[in-house]
């Protein structure tokens, strides 16, 4: 049978537990937060012939290899890599930005955007092996800007 005493020492041991394992309701959403990465629907193409991408993500801090955002624009047959950005994982999403040239490869109008979480696993030795963790593709305007 259990006492309201017992109940209390009962309660106030999980609750000693959570707190010193960090399991407290704000933290444990972020450690364990889903990876999530989104490409915005504008891509601005500069005077010099660059791009930008732009979009937001998302990834545990629980990770302990180093994560890149990378992003592409296709428009066409034609496809460009536009960048990498080193991610911050602290499970808050958080805003990217990749700036590259696309050659003159691409014009103002309709394409398609692509950005890609990527994991650098170092587990299996000393070339880093790339992950994709997640990947979203969405349809883009470039405009000049």
């Amino acid at each position: 049978m259990i006492t309201a005493r017992r109940a209390t020492l009962i309660s106030s041991v999980c609750i000693a537990a959570a707190l010193a394992t960090g399991l407290t309701p704000g933290s444990a959403s972020a450690q364990f937060a889903p990876d999530t990465v989104t490409v915005d629907g504008v891509g601005l193409i500069a005077e010099d012939g660059t791009l930008t991408l732009s979009g937001t993500y998302r990834c545990s801090s629980l990770r302990t290899s180093p994560i890149v955002i990378s992003s592409k624009a296709t428009q066409g047959d034609t496809q460009v890599g536009i960048g990498s950005t080193t991610a911050i994982c602290d499970g808050q999403e958080r805003e990217w930005r990749n700036t590259g040239n696309h050659m003159g490869l691409l014009a103002p109008g309709a394409a398609q955007g692509e950005a890609s979480l990527i994991e650098l696993d170092t587990s299996r030795g000393f070339i880093p092996i790339p992950v994709v963790l997640t990947t979203q593709r969405g349809d883009l305007t470039l405009q000049q800007g």
